[in-house]
């Protein structure tokens, strides 16, 4: 009993150290196997020693053997492997021996033995050995039956088999055998399918919870970005007020400064939002004709200044110069993309280096051009062994850039997916000490020149017509407020206050109002549903008042809302107020049209 003990605890941990039902149920099915077949040889054995035929004997007594040998392989070892090639060329040697010594070797028990080794072999070992057991039981058999004239066509049992109490015996237990390996197969078959089931619900509910927290992030963000960029710009507006009061030389460095840190906060904020709208895949491109001659010129103009201030020389190259190009894209995106790598390439480039700029068309098929776009300069490089990092989020080179040069390692991450969105690949060619060059094509369609500017009669739009509108400011932030009131009164602007969107549709129904300086977020209404209040007046005249979003929201946030097909225009605080005067310019225009 000890030892029955022994081998089945043994037999437990076998199944225990494989968690796959699939394995488990091979285990099973070589153990059974061995089980039942060495103890009906163990029966017959006994039963043939009562009339013993040498035979007979000897071949039962190897079968009995191997088959232990196999057993003792499978519990004492854990080689189940090894184990069950033994116990098929066990079974194979039996049924080739019945061949060679009997004329009538091909019986039931034999048919069988046969089909438990094809089973077995392909549930045990897998297709390939599978293969090979079955043709090794299967070529012999056929041969024999070639050989002896297809015995007459039959597989007979005889009277004397069935009064033979071994082979009846063995035909059940052979029947047995061919029943519990097809039920075990089976049954982990129906066990895995339930496990993948399960496992499938449960990937399924984690990735919704995955999409929720993403969503929740993506909220967030968006939350904290708005509540960070509300006092940004009033921070950032104060400086702006400030500088057109006449300031002391000594306040303008200052003012400066001030300028200075609040932009890079904004730029950092701004990155963040970007980032994490990118990987909610939120950021979609908004395609225009542009002229991208233009748009070059202002990125170099716009970083001139300050690569003369660290001595660098600082070039814009194009093979279209004398020609001004017009191309269909996202003039914003394209923006973004190039000022990322020239700012880097200016500030990680010392003193007496170079930056160039430059872009060649690389092919041209009827209105579609491949735009060659490159950032060269001469700065710190970046090792070969750190190329790969850098384009990973929050990281840079290594910690001594972060201390020397700042920055959040978030840039080429943007720009890396922006030209993603492009359809098209960045790529770095760079060596430490050297300098380092980004590359990328774009894809445009040429869009129709436009007049040159010079035939364009330019209209200045007096400051005394922009006084002449009827303002009304729906915003709840007094620093907001403040901040509006000093710019509106800088030009002599009529304008009234409301302090939420109710108050803003109620005032609008007066009929008063020529424009209305929208805050998004307000209590009692927001922005968003107050424009809606005031689109379905019954009053076209009043209904169609020109209404500009002032928001700190990101422009996906309001570009993706339904709600922002009721503004006429939106400006992202903190702004320009110059912009603002712009976007009032164009009020005047279009009510001059009326």
């Amino acid at each position: 009993m000890n030892i029955i003990t022994r081998y089945k605890d043994k037999y437990t941990s076998l199944l225990k150290e494989t968690q796959i039902p699939l394995m488990q149920s091979r285990i099973k099915i070589l153990a059974f196997g061995l089980i039942l077949l060495s103890s009906l040889t163990f029966i017959i054995l006994l039963n043939s020693l009562v009339n013993p035929h040498m035979t007979i004997v000897i071949r039962l007594l190897v079968l009995l053997l191997t088959m232990a040998f196999a057993l003792y392989l499978l519990l004492e070892k854990a080689k189940w492997q090894l184990s069950g090639h033994i116990f098929l060329l066990s079974l194979c040697t039996f049924i080739w021996t019945n061949l060679i010594f009997y004329t009538s070797g091909i019986n039931l028990v034999t048919i069988q033995l046969s089909l438990i080794i094809i089973s077995s072999s392909f549930y045990i070992l897998g297709k390939n050995w599978g293969i090979l057991y079955s043709l090794a039981n299967v070529v012999p058999i056929v041969i024999h039956l070639l050989n002896s004239r297809l015995q007459n066509g039959q597989v007979t049992i005889t009277q004397f088999q069935i009064s033979n109490l071994s082979f009846l015996l063995a035909l059940i237990v052979n029947f047995g055998i061919l029943i519990i390996m097809h039920y075990e197969f089976f049954k982990s078959f129906y066990h895995s399918h339930y496990k993948e089931r399960e496992l499938n619900a449960q990937l399924q509910t984690a990735l919704k919870e995955a999409q929720e927290a993403t969503r929740l992030r993506s909220d967030f963000l968006s939350s904290m970005s708005h509540e960070l960029r509300t006092p940004l710009h009033a921070v950032i507006g104060m400086i702006n007020v400030l500088s057109i009061e006449n300031p002391r030389k000594d306040q303008e460095e200052n003012l400066a400064i001030l300028r200075f840190s609040a932009e890079n906060l904004l730029a950092l904020i701004n990155d963040t939002l970007d980032f994490s709208k990118m990987n909610a895949e939120k950021v979609l491109l908004n395609t225009a004709d542009f002229n991208i001659s233009t748009l070059l010129q202002n990125i170099h103009a716009s970083f001139k200044s300050k690569a003369e201030q660290k001595g660098l020389d600082f070039r814009l190259k194009t093979d279209f110069e004398s020609n001004p190009l017009y191309v269909n894209g996202d003039q914003n995106r394209l923006t973004q993309i190039l000022n990322n790598l020239v700012s880097n390439a200016v500030k990680f480039t010392d003193n007496g280096g170079r930056v160039e700029l430059s872009v060649t068309t690389t092919a041209q098929i009827g209105q579609q051009v491949v735009l060659l776009f490159a950032v060269k300069d001469s700065g710190i490089g970046i090792p070969k062994n750190k190329q790969e990092i850098i384009f990973e989020p929050f990281l840079q080179a290594n910690n001594n850039i972060t201390k020397r040069y700042g920055g959040t390692g978030l840039g080429l991450a943007i720009v890396k997916r922006l030209i993603n969105l492009h359809e098209s690949e960045l790529k770095l060619v760079s060596e430490e000490n050297i300098g380092s060059v980004f590359s990328f094509e774009i894809s445009y369609t040429l869009a129709k020149p436009e007049l040159p500017e010079e035939k364009i009669p330019v209209v200045s739009i007096p400051v005394q017509e922009i006084s002449n509108l009827n303002i009304l400011i729906a915003e709840d932030n007094i620093i907001n407020i403040m901040l509006l009131k000093k710019i509106l009164d800088q030009w002599d602007c009529n304008y009234s206050l409301s302090k939420n969107g109710q108050e803003a549709l109620d005032m609008v129904k007066t009929g008063t109002f020529d424009v209305v300086l929208m805050d998004i977020h307000m209590p009692v209404m927001d922005g968003f549903e107050a424009s809606r209040h005031i689109r379905e007046l019954p009053d076209a005249n009043i209904s169609k008042i020109k209404i500009i979003a002032l928001t700190a929201s990101s422009d996906v946030d309001i570009q993706e809302s339904f709600n922002f097909t009721y503004l006429d225009d939106y400006l992202l605080k903190p702004f320009s107020p110059l912009l603002l005067k712009e976007k009032l310019e164009a009020v005047v225009v279009q009510l001059s049209g009326n």
